[in-house]
């Protein structure tokens, strides 16, 4: 494990928060590549990770794997299952591309809500098809998932990605760790077992 982490107890769970950013949940271990965040080891999360094999007990990521091409997200992914423990957990938000798209087809007047209420970042024209195209760019959006492509990549990669809704986990340290909520975001919550 990472250097200033050698005192936990032998029973405590060893948490990774990953692309902790300014976010930090007490208790666990934030992993960010932003020195300013301040966190508790500094690394580029789409690079190998410097954590021994099978050493986490859970990990959690908010709207990172967004941020990766198709195929970075296969290494990391790769990279969580080599550091979780048998068994271990890591749960994974991410926009949801089918849900972004349905509102684009189905409730463009939610679609603008959304944006300019929770988003904010000011559009040209105001469109919904200026917030749809913006929005799958938008913070660093490399890559957006719909459930069966994060379903299928996650299995490939030796998880059992099982869908899950806003704060809910059958893992009692997983839940309320999410900060965007269906009622301000187009997110999909996964808690990937490694089996």
């Amino acid at each position: 494990m990472a250097a200033g982490n050698r005192n936990r107890t032998l029973t405590e769970k060893i948490k990774l928060n990953l692309g902790s950013g300014h976010w930090k949940p007490e208790g666990w271990i934030h992993v960010d590549l932003d020195m300013e965040s301040l966190p508790h080891v500094c690394v580029n999360l789409g690079a190998s990770l410097p954590f021994r094999d099978g050493v986490a007990d859970l990990m959690h990521t908010e709207d990172f794997i967004d941020q990766l091409e198709l195929e970075n997200a296969r290494t990391f992914l790769l990279e969580c299952h080599r550091i979780l423990k048998p068994g271990g957990v890591i749960r994974i938000l991410t926009p949801d591309m089918e849900r972004l798209a349905r509102l684009y087809l189905e409730d463009q007047d939610r679609l603008k809500y959304l944006w300019n209420e929770h988003v904010g970042v000011p559009l040209q024209l105001g469109t919904a098809g200026e917030i749809f195209n913006t929005g799958m760019r938008f913070a660093g959006h490399t890559f957006l998932y719909d459930a069966e492509t994060f379903t299928r990549l996650a299995s490939d990669c030796g998880f059992d990605a099982r869908q899950v809704s806003f704060q809910k986990s059958d893992i009692e340290d997983l839940r309320g760790l999410d900060l965007r909520s269906p009622e301000n975001a187009v997110s999909m919550y996964f808690d990937c077992f490694r089996i």
